[in-house]
């Protein structure tokens, strides 16, 4: 209960702030990805699937008739041969030597240039004697003449294939022998006129290298004389021998010196034995050297048997040790003297063999560069003779090519036509006219789905309207002779679950509305007839009563009074009736609908609508709603916004309006003028509401307009693409008749008729 002691919608304020932020967001107007998204454009070819497949179906037709007439009054046929070409001189004659020349002789010879080949083939040189000759029209076969490599491993072993495309099979197959017997003439008189230019190039080339061999020879001996030698290898193989043997010499000297200053120090200190004396006495001493060894030998022999018989003091032993000591001095100098000399003479020795090495490597370096000098002349030399060799067989090989008159190409495979057509191509035509026409089908969806000036989903309205978007409720068919409640009733179990449960999450939205200021009597409004305003009340009205919320209707669009159809009830006593007559009391005509749903119909039908709902009557009347005890809340159905100034003259009374923008049913520039034109007069638009059509349940009718009896029916026509102001729809709104301005129309032809069904239905937004 609110101060005033009557019953509120409770809203949670916890989360209010937060959901205020979102709609704040949402109502910005600034998409929350800027990436591009495929959804969208899918969902714009489901809404034009059947434009799509309509100019696809056409284009497919169009196409494959197309083809099909080509096929049957200009067909062309199809032939071709093989060639196998190669250059105009055999490039595997002679040896590699030979081939050398060729080229040399012949510049634009060797591997051919297939590339260049195929545009010299091609080129009007060879094309227009033919067709000269066949008396065909200038430039009528390079169009029609294909040349190309075969595809494989071995595409370019050098073999061409020749196409052409005829409209006559049997002057096709004139044509392609008559290009094969050119194209080999034309090889042959190519190899001729290269043979020639060849054979005279070879003439003027050989007196110059006759005289290049003789200038090369007598250098050569000039250089032979100069260095008197006959072959410079085999000298400078002597002097290596020499070395080698000089340098064995000289280890063998340096071995030996090592040996006698082995001995000389064994010498000095006294380790030298008597055998080793003996052993190199020949070799180090002459005669006295001998004398004083054998002396040695026999006192050292004295003293042995001295002392085996007499004492160390005796005498004998005493003189002959003396004397022993005498003549191991003399024998020492003795010896190291003939040690040095022998080692004198051996580095004499090694000093004359290092001259004579150094004068072999005087030698031996000069002597490479003679080889090198001797080798180049020689090989200059071999080169000119070859050379020569090679131009006179050239020119002797040229000279008989020139005498024969063999064609170096070859057709492989001979000309043949084919009897059957090969253009147009059925199955290639078809599935391009299947591409093209998915082509055109989807740009013409799209193109037409963007000219639609609608709003085709909720994400374009959220986009367009600075408003938060609280929910969106299906539109219902078939309220014109049922009440909402047998259309719930009708729909399977699902179906009727869903549309219950988007109007529960558009009753949560509601609650979170306006945290700070209590929603009680809520004008529900929309830009134009025919958004599904009054349906989409009377809904969320029936929905909120079965969630134990307890809900006056008051019908206030006193033009076109629905709501007692849509509940069930009988448009008596209504809010015309309290405005004009205020005897009457309020809670007296309220009508019950439903547990917890009642009504307050719009009653007769006054004269001038907008007098009564800007008269001070209406406050007082709208006061005494306010007061009434016990609802949750008072729903207002009011005539739409743009046309008409109640909805606005209503809601300055209330404590809030609601917007319903049906979607792709209006022109998405009128909810906005709409929003704008209630938003200067300082009413509070508490947000927005989409109307859309339920995908599942059966669709809705065409002829579904506003529906309310007095002439606005524009049938299948959007609102705001028929009228051309909403000043003209004022005064329409008011003075049309109660059965419908389509029934005063003339019936049209059966054609015209037809015409028009199939373009709404080719129109159709699913």
């Amino acid at each position: 209960m609110n101060g005033n002691g009557h019953s509120s919608i409770a809203r949670p304020s916890a989360n209010a702030d937060a959901l205020s932020g979102d709609f704040s967001a949402q109502a910005s107007g600034q998409p929350e990805d800027d990436d591009l998204k495929l959804g969208p454009l899918l969902q714009a070819l489901r809404r034009r699937r059947r434009l799509g497949l309509t100019a696809m179906a056409v284009t497919v037709a169009v196409g494959a008739l197309f083809s099909l007439y080509q096929r049957a009054v200009h067909p062309t046929y199809a032939g071709g041969f093989n060639l196998l070409v190669s250059d105009p001189i055999n490039a595997d004659s002679g040896s590699e030597s030979d081939s050398a020349l060729k080229s040399l002789a012949l510049p634009e010879t060797g591997s051919t240039n297939t590339g260049t080949l195929i545009q010299v083939l091609g080129s009007p040189m060879l094309l227009n004697p033919v067709e000269s000759r066949l008396g065909l029209a200038p430039g009528s076969l390079g169009s029609r003449l294909s040349i190309s490599t075969p595809k494989g491993k071995n595409s370019g072993d050098g073999v061409l294939e020749m196409g052409l495309e005829w409209p006559n099979p049997e002057q096709g197959q004139e044509i392609l022998e008559v290009l094969s017997r050119e194209y080999l003439s034309y090889s042959l008189n190519q190899r001729q006129e290269k043979l020639t230019q060849g054979l005279a190039f070879l003439d003027r080339q050989a007196p110059e290298l006759q005289e290049r061999v003789n200038g090369i020879q007598n250098r050569l001996s000039s250089f032979r004389q100069a260095n008197s030698f006959v072959e410079p290898g085999e000298q400078a193989v002597a002097i290596q021998e020499r070395r080698e043997e000089l340098r064995t010499r000289k280890q063998e000297l340096e071995q030996r010196v090592a040996q006698l200053q082995a001995q000389a120090a064994a010498v000095r200190s006294g380790r030298q034995k008597r055998e080793a004396f003996q052993g190199g006495g020949k070799e180090l001493a002459g005669g006295a050297f001998s004398k004083l060894l054998e002396q040695l030998t026999q006192v050292e022999k004295d003293l042995a048997e001295a002392q085996v018989n007499f004492t160390d003091s005796s005498p004998l032993v005493v003189e002959l040790r003396a004397k022993r000591d005498r003549l191991r001095p003399l024998l020492q100098r003795r010896e190291l003297d003939d040690i040095e000399t022998s080692l004198s003479e051996n580095q004499s020795q090694q000093n004359e063999i290092r001259r004579q090495l150094r004068q072999l490597d005087q030698r031996f370096s000069a002597n490479p560069q003679k080889i090198k000098q001797y080798d180049a002349l020689q090989q200059q030399l071999e080169v000119a003779r070859a050379n020569l060799t090679s131009y006179i067989e050239a020119r002797e090989s040229f000279r008989l090519q020139v005498a024969q008159r063999t064609v170096p190409w070859k057709v492989i495979a001979p000309p043949a036509f084919g009897g059957r057509p090969v253009k147009p191509n059925l199955q290639r035509s078809l599935l391009v006219s299947v591409l093209l026409g998915g082509l055109v089908g989807v740009g013409a969806a799209l193109l037409r789905d963007r000219l639609d000036p609608v709003f085709h989903d909720p994400g374009e309205l959220k986009d367009a309207l600075p408003l938060p978007l609280l929910g969106v409720v299906p539109y219902l068919s078939g309220t014109e002779s049922r009440t909402i409640s047998e259309v719930l009733e009708a729909m399977e179990g699902g179906e009727r679950f869903e549309v219950r449960e988007s109007l529960r999450n558009l009753f949560a939205n509601f609650r979170m509305l306006r945290a700070d200021k209590t929603l009680r009597l809520v004008a529900i409004t929309s830009a134009t007839p025919g958004e599904g305003k009054s349906t989409s009340t009377a809904l969320f009205a029936e929905t909120l009563a079965q969630l134990g919320q307890r809900v006056l209707l008051v019908d206030a669009d006193m033009r076109r009074p629905r709501l007692h159809r849509f509940v069930g009830l009988d448009n008596g006593v209504g809010l015309s009736s309290l405005l004009t007559d205020a005897s009457l009391d309020v809670a007296a005509t309220v009508q019950t609908a439903q547990s917890g749903l009642d009504l307050l119909s719009a009653g007769p039908m006054p004269p001038d609508a907008t007098r009564l709902l800007s008269s001070e009557r209406c406050a007082v009347v709208v006061e005494q709603i306010r007061q009434l005890p016990g609802y949750d809340l008072v729903l207002f159905d009011t005539p739409p916004a743009l046309p008409l100034g109640d909805p606005v003259l209503l809601a300055e009374h209330l404590d809030g309006l609601l917007f319903v923008v049906g979607l792709g049913r209006v022109n998405r520039e009128l909810p906005l003028q709409a929003f704008e034109r209630v938003r200067s007069t300082g009413v509070d638009v508490l947000g927005m509401v989409g109307n859309q059509p339920y995908r599942r349940v059966r669709r809705r009718s065409r002829g579904y307009g506003y529906g309310y009896g007095y002439g606005y029916g524009y049938g299948s026509k959007r609102y705001g693409d028929h009228y051309g102001g909403y000043e003209h729809l004022a005064s329409h709104y008011d003075t049309a008749s109660e059965n419908g301005s389509d029934a005063a129309k003339p019936t049209p032809a059966l054609a015209r008729r037809g015409v028009r069904k199939f373009m709404r239905w080719l129109n159709h937004s699913d």
